[in-house]
């Protein structure tokens, strides 16, 4: 009983303590107002697909690359070669009974010679079907794929409880209200470095759409 009194005790100082302007940030909103607040921004499930499309790691691509280095072994190395010979061929012959006599020569010679070749081999290297090193490279790419979604993860929400904070929360002096805010546009450009800018043109988006309703529905 004792304890259960020091409890109490202490909860109902820290709602004496608490700040007049963050005891009122909290009464305005409830769980499911606050949830809505943030219904213009892109879920964490499309920041991770647009993070694992961007670094090339989507399970879908992956499969495709594991089916194309599986498959490559029916691919044959095609090699060529090709030669073309020129040849001249050039005798002459004096006579030998009467060397002074024109008309000069007895036998002038001459043969030209052209050959050309060609050859085309194909060669296939079967054995690649039964084991490919290359689909274990393939296969690398899932801790990739992995890392890319945690990371991702872990900054979505990090951001996501600091703009929370930010609302119920709200820093009473300025320097903290201002490194909070570094710190949300700091994780958002991380976002944006991850996903090619989707996460701030997504918001700006979203924000313009969610603007043009209360537009609508205020008249």
């Amino acid at each position: 009983m004792i304890r259960t009194h020091l409890i109490l005790m202490a909860l109902v100082a820290g709602s004496l303590l608490a700040s007049p302007s963050e005891a009122q940030a909290q009464k305005q909103w409830t769980e499911k107002s606050l949830i809505a607040f943030f219904d213009h921004e892109p879920t964490v499930q499309q920041v991770q697909d647009k993070a694992i499309r961007y670094y090339q790691v989507h399970p879908s691509h992956i499969r495709r690359l594991r089916r194309n280095a599986t498959l490559k072994a029916l691919v044959p190395s095609i090699s060529g070669e090709f030669s073309n010979d020129l040849t001249t061929l050039k005798r002459l012959m004096d006579d030998g009974l009467y060397p002074n006599l024109p008309p000069g020569y007895k036998e002038n010679e001459r043969v030209n010679g052209d050959s050309m070749g060609w050859r085309i081999q194909a060669s296939w290297a079967l054995d690649r079907l039964v084991f490919n090193a290359e689909v274990l490279d393939v296969q690398s790419l899932i801790g990739i794929l992995d890392g890319v979604v945690r990371e991702v993860t872990t900054i979505y929400y990090i951001r996501r409880r600091l703009q929370i904070d930010m609302i119920l929360r709200p820093p009473t002096d300025l320097a903290t209200r201002i490194s909070q805010r570094i710190r949300i546009e700091e994780l958002t450009g991380l976002l944006d470095a991850m996903t090619g800018n989707f996460m701030t043109r997504s918001v700006k988006e979203g924000q313009k759409k969610k603007n043009m309703k209360k537009g609508k529905g205020g008249k």
